[in-house]
């Protein structure tokens, strides 16, 4: 294949850290179970997060090894709205169209959702957001689980989706005070349901992996957002990387890929090196995925973000691509 625009790093000289901090952690789903077994199930039966609580139900573990290395080969663009990576110099693309196909989290954006208004049902949420109180999932769990049966069951339902919200599809450091705006969302489960979360989400995840180029050399840094999702689309992108982390509990499926995934493999970064060094004209890899599919050159426009400029080394590496195919 023709040569790669600009990597983050060249080809072989990737670092290798001891941990990535991790801000999206399915444990906190756990404990909620623990503590709100019916709550938590009637969420699970909602379709807005079924798919990404499927992580914590067929118990999918993380590799932060997996993670780094693929920061670590990003290939640098001007593009704000998805990253592109590289692998046995294959590239790869992580859009909105991607995320989609593995969430399934809604992308469409609606102008008219009014967040600030929500109605005082004097429970435990109407009094924090009145009283301008802060919260934190450290707080969810080493206090309100244990006595929110108290609560209104309205409210100990809101607390669930807040868990989901703020432990995984949002997630951030489990110390740091949930944003008002996601509670008085759950203040309202229509206006919950309607809220954009795979734009949201994708932004929020696009963010922390650019931030996170300025620190690969130091021995650890924060990811921040649904990371676990960037490992599935890895997962789906190239199979060998699903082989190697867990089981595909389903063939075929083509949306929701969260679903599709099941195991706990510790993987080490010589197993990493190892089986993309042994890749080979055998290997498969998928540049990209959408919701119908695999392989092709899909450039749906209705995933297109408007970006601030032309990037010519995103139109080499799709020229590349289409090259390839042929």
């Amino acid at each position: 294949m023709d040569e790669l625009p600009k990597c983050l790093f060249k080809e072989g000289t990737e670092t290798q850290i001891e941990k990535v901090n991790n801000t999206c952690r399915t444990s906190i789903l756990e404990e909620v179970e623990k503590y709100l077994e019916p709550e938590y199930k009637d969420v699970l039966a909602d379709p807005l997060f079924a798919q990404v609580m499927a992580i914590h139900e067929h118990k999918l573990q993380y590799s932060g090894r997996v993670i780094h290395s693929f920061v670590c080969k990003q290939l640098i663009t001007a593009k704000r709205h998805e990253l592109w990576f590289h692998y046995a110099r294959w590239p790869l693309r992580f859009s909105m169209q991607e995320y989609f196909a593995i969430t399934g989290l809604k992308y469409k954006d609606e102008p008219d959702l009014e967040i600030d208004v929500w109605k005082n049902d004097k429970g435990f949420w109407s009094k924090l957001l009145r009283r301008g109180g802060k919260i934190s999932l450290n707080q969810i769990r080493t206090v309100h689980l244990k006595s929110c049966n108290t609560w209104s069951r309205v409210d100990r339902l809101r607390l669930v989706y807040l868990c989901v919200i703020a432990g995984i599809v949002m997630a951030k450091d489990h110390r740091v005070a949930i944003p008002h705006k996601y509670i008085k969302l759950v203040m309202d489960f229509d206006k919950m349901r309607k809220y954009p979360w795979g734009l949201d989400s994708f932004d929020a995840l696009v963010s922390s992996i650019i931030e996170a180029r300025a620190k690969v050399k130091k021995n650890s840094y924060v990811i921040d957002g649904f990371s676990y999702a960037l490992q599935i689309w890895l997962m789906e992108a190239i199979p060998d990387i699903g082989s190697l982390l867990g089981q595909k509990l389903q063939e075929g499926v083509t949306s929701m890929r969260c679903r599709n995934w099941k195991g706990s493999a510790k993987v080490s970064y010589e197993d990493i090196v190892s089986l993309e060094s042994t890749f080979g004209t055998k290997g498969v890899v998928f540049p990209y995925i959408s919701s119908s599919g695999n392989g092709s050159v899909v450039l749906d426009s209705e995933f297109q973000r408007a970006s601030e400029m032309k990037d010519e080394r995103v139109d080499l590496i799709i020229e590349m691509i289409q090259k390839k195919y042929d």
